[in-house]
C-alpha cells in the first residue's frame, strides 16, 4: 500500500472512530459532490501514481527538489484500492478531489447504524514553516451531524503526526 493510501486510511479510521463515540442523527443529508461528477476508480491509476512518485523521488537525488501531482482520480483510485484490503475499515464508495485550495473526501461509513451514512472531510492542505506539509481540517461530518470543535481539532492534529512521521525528512 502506498503511503499517500496509508495515510487517507488514517483519516478515514480517526472520523469513523469518533463517530462511534458520538449520538449521530439518523437523518441523512446530501454532501457535496466532485465538480466533475463522479470519480471512477481505477487500478490504472494507481499504477501511474505510484510510478510518478518513484520517479519524482529518483530525480530528486540529484537536487533534492522534485513536484509531485496527484489527481482527483489518483487519490481516489488509491483509497479504493487500498480500501479493498482492509475490511476492518467500514468506509466505502470514496470520492476525494481537489478544488479552490481544499480537499475534499466524501464516502459512506458503514456499521454505524441500520443504513450506511454519508460523511465528508474538507481540509486544507498547506506548506508549514519547516517546508512541511500540513493539514487542516476545517469540517467534519456524517449525515447531518457536524463534529464537534475539538473532534475537529483531535483529527487535524492526528493527521499532521501521522503526515510528519511519513514524510522521511522531505520538504
Amino acid at each position: 500500500m502506498s503511503k499517500s493510501a496509508g495515510r487517507w486510511l488514517l483519516v478515514v479510521l480517526i472520523l469513523t472512530l469518533s463517530s462511534l463515540a458520538c449520538s449521530l442523527s439518523a437523518k441523512k443529508d446530501s454532501l457535496p459532490t466532485p465538480p466533475e461528477g463522479y470519480i471512477e476508480p481505477q487500478q490504472e491509476a494507481v499504477d501511474r501514481t505510484e510510478q510518478n512518485f518513484n520517479q519524482a523521488m529518483q530525480e530528486a537525488a540529484g537536487n533534492r527538489q522534485f513536484r509531485f501531482r496527484l489527481t482527483n482520480q489518483e487519490a481516489t483510485s488509491l483509497v479504493t484500492m487500498a480500501l479493498q484490503k482492509r475490511a476492518d475499515i467500514p468506509f466505502s464508495e470514496p470520492q476525494i478531489w481537489f478544488t479552490a485550495g481544499k480537499i475534499y473526501i466524501t464516502g459512506k461509513i458503514e456499521g454505524v447504524g441500520p443504513a450506511a451514512l454519508p460523511a465528508l472531510i474538507v481540509a486544507i492542505p498547506a506548506v508549514n514553516a519547516n517546508g512541511q506539509l500540513e493539514i487542516t481540517v476545517e469540517e467534519a461530518k456524517m449525515a447531518s451531524f457536524n463534529f464537534p470543535d475539538d473532534a475537529v481539532k483531535n483529527l487535524t492534529e492526528t493527521i499532521n503526526e501521522t503526515l510528519g512521521d511519513l514524510q522521511l525528512e522531505l520538504q
